[in-house]
């Protein structure tokens, strides 16, 4: 949806063995004079390889990065 939404799907490989298949889904809306980024990723982890509290870690840092430099630019 241009100017609101993302949708994309991947996988997680670790060497030659599949950890994790992901959909995410990221959404914008409008919010005082900024924007509010909604971020939701559904996720199968495969053999104990992944976890949600990994993933859910990792993508925290990421977004706080990423919130950093949107600021800084």
């Amino acid at each position: 949806m241009p100017d609101e939404r993302i949708v994309y799907t991947y996988t997680l490989d670790m060497d030659d063995t599949r950890i994790s298949v992901s959909a995410t889904t990221v959404e914008f809306k409008p919010e005082g004079g900024g924007t509010k980024l909604i971020f939701t990723e559904q996720g199968v982890f495969l053999d104990g390889h992944d976890t949600p509290d990994l993933r859910e870690h990792g993508t925290k840092e990421m977004l706080d990065k990423l919130g950093v430099q949107l600021e800084i630019g």
